[in-house]
């Protein structure tokens, strides 16, 4: 099977930061019959290695990590998880009970909080699949227009994956129009008309950054959140991701292999 390594012996790590798909100790010899690549000997890891973070490193003996080696990245599944248990948090922030004066206060919070959601999501899914994905990790390295300085890649520690990660998580995930050609280049996905979004995401822009007044001129403008600007927010935001999931389904279903006896949960 594709991007399955498997290693008859231990997997040492004599470095940390590096980041694979998953890592499997024990490894029973149906993951062996099913891996793309075997290594007879134990695979020692140092900084001299890039292992690939799309692949999954399966050892029939133990598997030794150092320091902060991370041991797998958040799957897609999980990042949808997270999403909806935020906005289900926010609902219930939503219905409490609290002093008149301060309702207006909680609803800005809350708004706010949506966006971020959102935001947090664009980011974590794309990275879990451009990472954890061969086909769009080497799609997402070929179009990247990120620049480097000299001594960024110069350091002996130095790998494309490092730039691939870093590039991902300095993107500005409010700047939906620049978000969805990202999308559209990498995963193939086409956003939903984004022109009410794209207004909310300035309203919450005048919430975070001017406490909500938003300026005309020589004139202010209070903007007071409501309910119902919420739960529209909350709709437009929810149509999005869902068209994302639903957009890429086969790969989050797919996301770890089923080898019949020992299986990798996400």
């Amino acid at each position: 099977m594709e991007n399955i390594i498997f290693v008859k012996g231990n997997i040492i790590f004599k470095s940390g930061g590096h980041r694979v798909k998953e890592l499997v100790a024990y490894a029973t010899s149906t993951w062996e019959q099913k891996a793309e690549k075997i290594i007879d000997v134990d695979l020692i890891v140092t900084d001299e290695n890039e292992l690939m973070p799309y692949s999954i490193y399966c050892a029939s003996g133990d598997i030794n990590t150092y320091s902060y080696f991370i041991s797998g990245m958040q799957s897609p599944s999980n990042v949808i998880r997270i999403f909806n248990e935020e906005i289900e948090n926010l609902q219930k922030l939503k219905r409490q009970e609290i002093s008149s004066e301060l309702v207006v206060v909680l609803n800005r919070q809350i708004y706010i909080g949506v966006i971020a959601t959102m935001e947090l999501f664009l980011c974590d899914f794309l990275y879990s699949m451009v990472l954890g994905n061969k086909k769009y990790y080497h799609r997402f390295c070929e179009s990247s227009s990120r620049t480097f300085k000299l001594n960024e890649i110069s350091n002996k520690k130095w790998r494309i994956q490092d730039a691939v990660h870093k590039t991902i998580l300095e993107t500005n995930y409010h700047r939906i129009d620049e978000i969805k050609k990202i999308y559209r280049k990498i995963l193939d996905i086409e956003f939903p008309s984004s022109e009410k979004l794209e207004k909310q995401i300035l309203t919450r822009h005048s919430l975070v950054h001017r406490n909500g007044f938003k300026s005309k001129e020589f004139e202010y403008e209070y903007i007071k959140v409501d309910h119902n600007m919420i739960e529209e927010l909350i709709s437009e935001v929810q149509t999005l991701i869902n068209h994302i999931v639903r957009t890429r389904s086969f790969e989050i279903k797919n996301w770890f292999p089923v080898i019949e006896d020992q299986n990798i949960e996400s």
